[in-house]
């Protein structure tokens, strides 16, 4: 399986979103690298910690920093981070109970997730943040 490259359209504009953005890759990235050395079973927790982090770390952030803002959907914001949370909470869950090999399941579920949520939601967020002091 390819590495996941960056892409012109993945951009927010907003440097604290797009390196946040380029942080997730890099988790995918290094799923990527596990399912193509077929080492699900050994390595998967180390990336489940770094989706905790990011999870805690970014998600957190992104809606104290949008949660007073007049043009945002911020609701439909914390239902989308609550669903992808809540999907990898389940993918936690099967791997603890046994199934080892949800590493290609998990990346699919990643990048769907991703690619959806930079379409749907779009540049009103970065908009307000860059109006707020974030570069």
């Amino acid at each position: 399986m390819e590495k996941i490259r960056w892409e012109k359209e993945y951009s927010s504009g907003l440097n604290y979103l797009d390196n946040h953005r380029r942080n997730y890759l890099d988790i995918v990235n290094e799923l990527i690298d596990i399912c193509n050395s077929k080492n699900c079973a050994t390595r998967l927790p180390l990336v489940v910690h770094r989706l905790a982090f990011y999870i805690e770390d970014y998600f957190a952030k992104k809606e104290m920093a949008i949660r007073e803002a007049p043009a945002i959907p911020f609701s439909d914001y914390k239902k989308e981070h609550q669903r992808f949370t809540s999907g990898i909470s389940r993918f936690q869950q099967r791997f603890s109970q046994g199934e080892t090999d949800i590493c290609l399941e998990l990346i699919e579920f990643m990048m769907g997730w991703f690619l959806n949520y930079i379409t749907v939601f779009g540049s009103e967020a970065p908009d307000y943040m860059r109006s707020k002091g974030f570069e």
